[in-house]
């Protein structure tokens, strides 16, 4: 799911939930602390951002991760972009089965839920499969980092199907992807 470049106020607006969701999530104080890194790492990441769906959560995100300033190869950044994509996803997971377990949701709801539930399993299944495959099967870890992002996909479609308006979870789906991708895009310089 290629996101355009943030010309639009819905996708600026989108960009923007997606990093105040990222910040508001991430345990991390180095959120924008960009020009810690070594310019050697800064221009891995660069590289691999310019080749992701979204360049500036690409470099956000990236460098949220204090390692990210000392990552001299692009195994050090597959390791970061997959642990990040668990984390994110992970929590996405946590708020989808809260959401689930409350009794107030409608059926259509409960459903739609479920789907995600199942979904973001799948996410983090397959970015913690990522992440044990790196060192050793490198195409399999792309695969795995790739098919991540489907369980967001998955998740977005049932959110739609019963109408449910939930910026986390949308902010969530929205991360998943970008996630997936980076850890994708990095991970097919290894094998």
């Amino acid at each position: 799911m290629a996101m355009a470049p943030a010309t639009t106020t819905t996708t600026r607006h989108s960009v923007i939930s997606m990093l105040l969701f990222f910040l508001l999530t991430t345990t991390t104080p180095f959120f924008f602390n960009a020009h810690a890194s070594s310019s050697s790492s800064s221009s891995l990441v660069e590289g691999v951002c310019h080749e992701s769906q979204n360049y500036s959560f690409c470099i956000q995100a990236m460098h949220s991760d204090p390692r990210t300033s000392s990552a001299k190869t692009h195994m050090d950044l597959a390791v970061i972009s997959i642990e990040l994509g668990i984390s994110n996803s992970t929590k996405t997971l946590n708020y989808i089965a809260r959401m689930y377990r409350s009794p107030k949701e409608d059926p259509q709801q409960q459903s739609a839920l479920k789907g995600c539930l199942w979904g973001y399993d799948g996410a983090v299944s397959s970015f913690k499969s990522a992440l044990m495959e790196l060192k050793v099967d490198p195409l399999t870890a792309n695969y795995d980092a790739k098919v991540a992002g489907d369980g967001a996909v998955y998740c977005s479609g049932c959110m739609d199907s019963a109408g449910i308006k939930d910026s986390v979870m949308s902010d969530g789906n929205c991360f998943t992807s970008s996630f997936s991708n980076i850890a994708f895009v990095i991970t097919n310089y290894l094998g």
